[in-house]
């Protein structure tokens, strides 16, 4: 079966069961003994942080800086999953004595990670203890010069980890080593870096003050997790649980702000995804990521000025990306596996952007660069059927910088390597995509009848929030629904509303008006949905929101 936006549909659950809990609970394979963990998290849900191999050793370390009176740097790079975990620990060190600042690099003039002549400036400023968050897992050399200088370094990250690590380092603390003993290793950099705030707080606070020191700095850890597309289970489902929680006493006084009209029990992660995430990336993207983490320190007597600014630099965030994207679209040559697009006048900081909403529109690899004198610096998107990463390692004397994520690199070349990139590229994918299957696939829960939804349903679906990677939001099926009527919803016809008296129930479908037509001859529908509950005026009504059609 295909949908109407041709997703192939795999319904997890074909039992001829109406009990919905049980239904969501056997989709998501929640053993019996770990329910209490997955409905109920709490602070004793969180795993020792001495399982992450070195806490005990950096702990040391920084406990030896605060006896001494040393200045420690927080370094760090870009997103909010850095940004995040560099605003938890300054908080941090604050308040239990380290006499700390924090340094970054820019984008464009430093590309990413720590450079010799950083070490040099850190030198000469009497800094003895380099901190990094979410990043020099691979920076051999730097780790060697810093310690030359008599510079200590502890690495948090959370990336892969290479065969050969830093020698000198103090401590590479990242649950991707081999010889990690940490239970989870899907964690995000801001958790890293909550993990080493743990192990340290538990060295010199009671347990009662160490409780009260991580929910002071969970949400921080918590916008890292669901920023970096972490899957929302095990211990990363607690961080979100209790970090959501966490916002309405947020210690960034901005946090607090964003949420203040939000029900602080129901948060869910799309306050980060839509409210949070893009404000903080549009400051590194448009400007300096030093105005994101101001932004998340500011007090609130100097609050107006940092949200003014951060705002204006999202404002023109969504201005570039529409502008970049439309021409994107327009320019690419579609009958290819793998998708280029190139500009002179894009900005570095939206090539990323452009590159996902390509990857997202035609379900393809994206690249996107952007020419730079004699180099192009170069951002790639790919979908969940094909990653890339390991056919660049089989080309690294292309690259003369290259990074990446789980789906998303970046990278810089000079122009005579574009061809031969291209070329390989385009014709190992080919090569790959051939003999499977990449259709996009939309999971089901399960089928269910409209006597089952009420407001007992939504309460039950509540329960399983936050909903994110790893459990996202349930989306139920119903066959051979009858409307009396379908109608445009509101002037612009971008969306759609489906009549039929049933229990005051409304019937909403957003962003899939060019269905009108079709929808319209059919005697019968089936409808992909998910279901909600709407307040308007203190009146509660239940909506199911129509995601697809079956056709």
């Amino acid at each position: 079966m295909k949908t109407l936006k041709w997703y192939k549909v795999n319904i997890l659950s074909e039992e001829d069961n109406i009990n919905i809990k049980e239904i969501l609970v056997s989709n998501r394979k929640i053993l019996q003994k770990d329910e209490e963990v997955f409905f109920s998290p709490s602070y004793k849900d969180l795993f020792d942080p001495s399982l992450l191999n070195w806490t005990g050793i950096a702990t040391e370390r920084i406990l030896k800086a605060i006896e001494n009176k040393e200045r420690v740097v927080v370094f760090w790079d870009y997103d909010v999953d850095w940004v995040s975990s560099t605003a938890m620990l300054v908080r941090f060190f604050h308040e239990i004595w380290i006499d700390v600042s924090y340094r970054l690099p820019h984008r464009v003039t430093d590309w990413y990670g720590l450079k010799k002549y950083f070490i040099d400036d850190l030198s000469k400023n009497n800094v003895k203890l380099i901190v990094t968050v979410d990043c020099w897992t691979r920076d051999i050399e730097v780790v060697n010069y810093s310690n030359s200088l008599w510079i200590d370094v502890i690495i948090t990250d959370h990336h892969s980890v290479p065969d050969i690590i830093p020698e000198n380092v103090i401590a590479l603390i990242n649950p991707k080593k081999l010889d990690s003993t940490y239970p989870n290793k899907d964690l995000s950099g801001s958790w890293v870096a909550f993990k080493l705030l743990h192990a340290i707080s538990l060295k010199i606070h009671t347990l009662k003050e160490t409780e009260i020191f991580l929910k002071n700095y969970i949400d921080f850890a918590m916008l890292g997790t669901v920023a970096d597309c972490m899957p929302l289970i095990w211990e990363n489902r607690v961080i979100a649980y209790l970090g959501l929680k966490q916002l309405k006493n947020s210690k960034s006084h901005w946090l607090k702000r964003l949420i203040e009209w939000s029900d602080p029990d129901n948060l869910d992660w799309d306050v980060v995804w839509f409210k949070i995430w893009p404000k903080l990336n549009a400051a590194w993207r448009m400007d300096t990521p030093y105005k994101a983490l101001k932004v998340l320190l500011a007090w609130e007597n100097n609050l107006d000025e940092a949200l003014e600014e951060i705002e204006n630099l999202n404002a023109k965030r969504k201005i570039s990306t529409e502008k970049f994207a439309l021409e994107a679209y327009k320019n690419i040559d579609n009958s290819k596996n793998v998708l280029f697009f190139e500009s002179d006048n894009i900005e570095h900081w939206i090539i990323g952007l452009i590159a996902w909403r390509l990857c997202e529109a035609f379900n393809k690899i994206a690249i996107v660069f952007k020419n730079d004198w004699e180099k192009l610096v170069w951002s790639a998107r790919w979908p969940n059927h094909t990653s890339i990463v390991e056919i660049f390692e089989q080309m690294p004397e292309l690259f003369e910088v290259f990074w990446w994520h789980k789906q998303a690199a970046g990278f810089t070349i000079t122009k005579n390597n574009l061809d031969k990139l291209k070329e390989k590229l385009e014709n190992t994918v080919t090569e790959i995509v051939k003999d499977i299957d990449i259709q996009r696939i939309i999971n089901i829960e399960s089928e269910i009848e409209l006597n089952n939804v009420s407001f007992d349903t939504i309460k039950l679906i509540e329960s399983f929030r936050p909903f994110w990677f790893g459990n996202n939001k349930p989306l139920f099926i119903i066959k051979d629904i009858i409307f009396d009527r379908i109608e445009y919803l509101w002037k612009d016809k971008k969306h759609l509303k489906f009549f039929i008296n049933w229990k005051n129930i409304e019937f909403k479908a957003f962003w899939l008006w060019e269905h009108y037509e079709l929808l319209n001859k059919k005697d019968s529908i089936w409808i992909i949905f998910e279901i909600e509950k709407n307040v308007w005026n203190s009146r509660e009504t239940l909506s199911l929101n129509i995601k697809d059609f079956l056709a």
